[in-house]
């Protein structure tokens, strides 16, 4: 491909006020080839001083089309994906841009260098990138890396070596996903209390969520004390019977006193919270805080802002005690945080409000505080945690292109009960958040109640989501059995390998419009699992196709299982297998995995993700993770042995079962002669 061309270069007085670029105001935009297209650094002058939120804007030269798919930051913490008619119509801050031409296509990557940070929105007849340094009166730019544009005919592959470049070119340590070490802590099935009691948490009640798990059998492997713990003393005006909005206004508003327990409903401190939690069966406990130390900062006068005066400062809101962006003091201020929480037994922490950096405005230039902030964050939780931490509301490309090894990242807004409507805006956020986000990180697809009216549908979303699964039942409502097709008997999840994304042909459509079935999938091993859902916005019977080669699987013969009907078959690459979806509640998971020569072993099919429990496959010799219900895919009839026993099956076409006790792992698969079939499964049959 050839280097862009750009038109109506512009630079902005600290008023906003447009001016061309000319005479004592330049501006230059270098291409530097790179494998696949260019990358596009900035250089600008303006003696006048820029604006804070804008301070170059050009137009590539493109030409205007409907065929595309935007990533927008449509808040300072949330992506979400973006459709419309025209270049024209993306609003702004669009983080990624992936433009169709015929059978090519153009992925463009806007970045945050160590300055400026660089977005996509619309403008009369197309669409234009801005810079901005989030700090009035700067008069240079000086070579800042702004954005890539590569070129390909895989979308799949072309949004991966974007990404990729991305990473390698800013040269901040920035890795990818399978570059970056999850906590095994997050292996587990997790609770989280903020759904659960939210303005209501309490250590009392805390314990008893803990005892109703060990009662009914659900091992759950991590909690956390969520979003209200805290001693801010604006939060017991919070009465019952307020509205959402009201709660949200006075949480919002609320200042940290100093980093405990409320006294009230922490009355025996924090320690003993997490303590008491811990004995109640809860092995790995986690601890929320703000990066602002609470939503409206420390308060002023209070011990915890007396005590980190020195590396905090005052926003422009004159309230707002913050973090000071600079590395040094933003490490005083988290390690002081994250070590407060360990000393109370914490084995992790979540930090939320990650994307607050807009409130640096004037303080700090956005690539600085984004660095010293994010870097700080790392560096704590990996001193105290090992890493075990949970980032969450911080999805701006300044949090995403600044975090050198914590690994798990919240890709939606919050999660809401009982709403179909939700559910769709969800699973598309997570999905195609998975195009961008998921490239560098494990993608958390949030909490989720186990008997809300969308329950398997959010328990399956999680399950190929890739990422961390933790529910936030309210006391009493937890349902075991949505929970245990997630899960080994210890409560370790069986994760995919990589970040769940929409298959490319739902890349460039609204779902929820299209009048198709949306597909997202995700790899195991050499095989991938792919979820087929009915998002139609007006509940309409939807149809299509899967294939394998959907799944981003190479030419080849596969065997497909289908986890709720039981339907297998075998198929190539690009076979494809008609999905019917009726309405908004039916949904389908497909398994595809590599044919075998002799057998194919389908694994665990009483779990979503039941081919991750096969651990090994040698010859005849198959090692599970745990037994269970399984499956055998085979042209020629089998039986199966296990500590020389012959396991009780059933053949049903192709396709093999049996069950296995939950300590049996290893067994042996063996041909069985054609002339004895008949008379094995009928005896089989019987003793099944």
């Amino acid at each position: 491909m050839q280097p862009l061309s750009f038109q109506n270069i512009s630079l902005y007085d600290i008023k906003g006020v447009r001016h061309v670029a000319d005479g004592n105001a330049s501006a230059e935009i270098r291409a530097e080839a790179i494998d696949g297209g260019y990358a596009y650094y900035v250089s600008a002058s303006f003696p006048e001083g820029f604006s804070a939120p804008c301070a170059v804007s050009f137009s590539p030269c493109l030409p205007d089309t409907s065929d595309f798919l935007a990533i927008n930051a449509h808040s300072d913490y949330w992506s979400r994906p973006f459709w419309g008619n025209s270049l024209s119509e993306l609003p702004r801050r669009i983080q990624e841009l992936l433009i169709r031409d015929g059978d090519r296509y153009l992925c463009l990557l806007p970045v945050v260098d160590d300055t400026y940070k660089s977005l996509f929105r619309g403008c009369d007849g197309g669409f234009e990138c801005y810079l901005y340094a989030n700090v009035d009166g700067m008069t240079e730019c000086d070579n800042q890396l702004s954005f890539l544009c590569l070129e390909g005919s895989d979308p799949q592959a072309l949004l991966r070596k974007t990404a990729e470049s991305a990473a390698r070119l800013l040269g901040t340590g920035m890795k990818m996903r399978e570059e970056r070490d999850v906590s095994p802590i997050f292996e587990y099935l997790g609770w989280c209390s903020w759904d659960a009691l939210q303005t209501r948490i309490n250590h009392a009640d805390m314990v008893k969520k803990a005892e109703e798990f060990r009662e009914k059998g659900v091992p759950v492997g991590f909690a956390i004390y969520d979003d209200m713990w805290a001693d801010a003393p604006l939060l017991a005006y919070i009465e019952d019977g307020m509205t959402r909005r009201e709660t949200f206004r006075t949480m919002h508003a609320s200042t940290l006193r100093s980093f405990e327990g409320d006294p009230k409903r922490f009355p025996k401190g924090m320690k003993a919270a997490v303590d008491d939690l811990r004995a109640a069966g809860i092995p790995y406990i986690g601890v929320w805080f703000p990066t602002t130390g609470y939503w409206a900062g420390l308060q002023p006068g209070g011990e915890i802002a007396d005590e980190l005066r020195d590396v905090t400062v005052l926003t422009e809101e004159k309230r707002q005690i913050i973090a000071a962006p600079e590395e040094d003091k933003a490490a005083v201020y988290f390690d002081t945080l994250c070590r407060r929480a360990k000393e109370w037994g914490a084995d992790f922490v979540k930090i939320d409000n990650q994307g607050y950096h807009t409130r640096y405005v004037n303080l700090a230039p956005i690539g600085q505080s984004a660095r010293a902030i994010q870097h700080a964050i790392d560096g704590a939780t990996a001193e105290h945690f090992g890493g075990a931490l949970i980032n969450c509301m911080g999805m701006p490309s300044e949090c995403m292109y600044n975090r050198r090894d914590s690994a798990v990242s919240r890709c939606s807004d919050d999660f809401q009960p009982e709403s179909r409507e939700w559910f769709a805006k969800n699973i598309l956020q997570c999905a195609y958040n998975g195009l961008l986000q998921g490239q560098y990180y494990v993608n958390d697809w949030d909490m989720w109640w186990t008997d809300d009216e969308q329950a398997q549908k959010n328990s399956l979303c999680r399950a190929i989501s890739g990422g961390p699964i933790y529910v936030s039942d309210k006391i009493g409502r937890t349902r075991p059995e949505v929970l245990r097709p997630l899960i080994l008997k210890d409560g370790h999840v069986l994760r995919p390998c990589d970040s769940a994304r929409p298959t490319a042909d739902c890349l460039m459509e609204n779902p929820t419009t299209s009048g198709k079935v949306f597909k997202i999938y995700n790899r195991i091993g050499r095989g991938t699992v792919a979820a087929v859902f009915n998002i139609d916005a007006e509940n309409r019977a939807l149809s299509g196709v899967l294939r394998p080669s959907d799944t981003g699987l190479p030419a080849g013969t596969y065997v497909y299982y289908e986890h709720f009907s039981g339907a297998c078959g075998e198929c190539t690459a690009d076979g494809a297998i008609e999905v019917t979806l009726a309405h908004n509640d039916e949904f389908r998971l497909y398994t595809f995995l590599p044919k075998g020569e002799r057998f194919t072993v389908i694994g665990r099919t009483d779990l979503y993700m039941g081919a991750k429990a096969v651990v090994s496959l040698a010859g005849d010799r198959v090692t599970l993770a745990e037994g269970g219900d399984t499956a055998v895919y085979s042209d020629a009839p089998v039986t199966v042995f296990a500590g020389g026993q012959e396991i009780p099956a059933i053949r049903t076409g192709r396709l093999t079962r049996f069950s296995l006790a939950s300590d049996v792992t290893d067994i042996e698969i063996r041909s069985l002669p054609y002339r004895k079939e008949k008379e094995h499964h009928a005896a089989a049959s019987r003793n099944f």
